[in-house]
C-alpha cells in the first residue's frame, strides 16, 4: 500500500507541474483559444486520473485505492464544469475499459461521475477554499472506506483505513499549494516578460522590443510600413512646465496612439518625445490615411491632470516602406527619420511619406 501511494503522489505532482507548464504555453494564450485551453485541461487531468487507478493499490480484483479524486475535486471546485466533466468522462472511460470485472468497472465509472456532479453543486454554494477542499477529499475518502469495509465484509484493517486517509488528505493538502506555487510562478514569470517588452513610463513596447520585430521581419523580407513620429516642441513643454507635464504628455502622446491604431499595427517608443508605428500588410494608401488620423487626434486639447491646464500636442509623422534592397532595420529608420525631418522643417505637424 505505502508503495502505491508513494507512486500516486509522484504521480500526482508531476503531472501538476505539467498540466501547467502546457497551459501557460505562449501559444495558447490567445483568447481564442480560450475554449481549447479548457478541454486540454479537462482531458490532461482525466489522463492523470487515469494513471492514478493504473497504480493504484488493489485491495481486490474490482476494489481499488488511489489519489484519482484530488485533481478531480480539485478541478471541480476550482474550475468550471465543463472542464470537470470532461476531466470525469476521460477518467471514466479509463476505469471503465482498465478494469475487468464488467460490473464493478461500471459501477466505479458511474461513482466518479456522480462524485464531480456533487462537487460540481457544492462548489455553488461554498466558499473556495483550501479547508473546503481538504474536506471535499477527505469526505470521498472515508466514503471509499466505509463503501471497503462494507463490501468486505468488515474484513478490512482499520489500520490501513486510517493510513489511506491520512495519505489522501496530506497529498491534497501539498497538491494545493504545489499548483498555487506552479501557477503563481507562471504568472509572475509572464509579468516579468511584459515588463522587460514595456517602456514603463508610457505603457507601449519599448526599444528592445522594437529592435526584435524589426529584426525578425528584415529577416523574414516581410513587407511592412514604418512610421516614426515626434512630439512638436516637447523640449518647450519640458523646460518650461517641468518634467512631470512632460511625462503626462508622453503619456498622453502614447495612449492617443494605441487607441488611434488598434490592433492594426504595434506601437513602440523609440526615445525621448518619438515613437515608432510598425503596420504590416498595409498599402501605401491606407498608411497614408492611418498617419493623418494619428496627426488629427493628437491635435485634440489635452487638461494636465496635475495643473488642470490645456496643453494643445502636435506631432510630425515620418513614414517608409520596408522594401527587399534595404539590409537592415537601420535603414527603413533612416529613410523615416529624413521624412520625419521634413515634416519639421516645413511647419510641423504634418506628415510625410517617404
Amino acid at each position: 500500500m505505502v508503495n502505491s501511494f508513494i507512486v500516486n503522489f509522484s504521480l500526482l505532482f508531476t503531472f501538476s507541474v505539467l498540466i501547467n507548464y502546457v497551459l501557460y504555453l505562449p501559444v495558447l494564450q490567445q483568447d481564442s483559444l480560450h475554449k481549447a485551453r479548457r478541454v486540454i485541461l479537462g482531458v490532461m487531468v482525466g489522463v492523470t486520473c487515469v494513471l492514478l487507478m493504473i497504480n493504484a493499490y488493489e485491495l481486490t480484483d474490482y476494489l481499488l485505492i488511489s489519489f484519482f479524486h484530488i485533481p478531480l475535486a480539485y478541478v471541480a471546485l476550482y474550475y468550471s464544469s465543463w472542464v470537470s466533466l470532461i476531466a470525469a468522462m476521460v477518467a471514466g472511460a479509463g476505469r471503465f475499459f482498465l478494469y475487468d470485472p464488467y460490473m464493478s468497472s461500471l459501477v466505479g465509472a458511474v461513482d466518479i461521475f456522480i462524485m464531480v456532479l456533487l462537487i460540481i453543486a457544492v462548489s455553488f454554494m461554498i466558499r473556495k477554499t483550501i479547508v473546503h477542499f481538504l474536506a471535499v477529499t477527505a469526505i470521498y475518502t472515508i466514503q471509499n472506506i466505509v463503501i471497503i469495509y462494507v463490501m468486505l465484509d468488515g474484513e478490512w484493517s482499520w489500520g490501513e483505513g486510517v493510513l489511506y486517509v491520512t495519505a489522501s488528505i496530506t497529498s491534497a493538502f501539498l497538491f494545493y499549494y504545489m499548483v498555487q506555487w506552479v501557477q503563481q510562478y507562471h504568472v509572475m514569470n509572464k509579468l516579468y516578460e511584459e515588463r522587460a517588452r514595456i517602456d514603463a513610463l508610457t505603457g507601449v513596447y519599448n526599444r528592445h522590443e522594437l529592435d526584435q520585430h524589426l529584426d525578425y521581419l528584415t529577416i523574414k523580407r516581410q513587407p511592412f510600413t514604418l512610421m516614426l513620429i515626434d512630439i512638436d516642441d516637447f523640449k518647450i513643454f519640458n523646460d518650461e512646465k517641468g518634467h512631470h507635464v512632460g511625462d503626462e504628455i508622453l503619456k498622453e502622446a502614447a495612449g492617443r496612439l494605441k487607441e488611434a491604431i488598434r490592433e492594426q499595427g504595434s506601437v513602440y517608443r523609440f526615445g525621448g518625445e518619438e515613437f515608432v508605428i510598425i503596420m504590416e500588410n498595409h498599402s501605401g494608401s491606407s498608411v497614408q490615411l492611418f498617419a493623418e488620423m494619428i496627426r488629427q487626434c493628437m491635435k485634440d486639447q489635452y487638461v494636465v491632470t496635475s495643473t488642470k491646464e490645456k496643453i494643445n500636442i502636435t506631432v510630425s509623422i515620418g513614414a517608409a516602406n520596408y522594401s527587399e534592397d534595404m539590409k537592415s532595420a537601420k535603414e527603413i529608420l533612416k529613410v523615416a527619420d529624413e521624412a520625419m525631418y521634413e515634416a519639421k522643417i516645413s511647419g510641423k505637424n504634418r506628415a510625410v511619406y517617404a
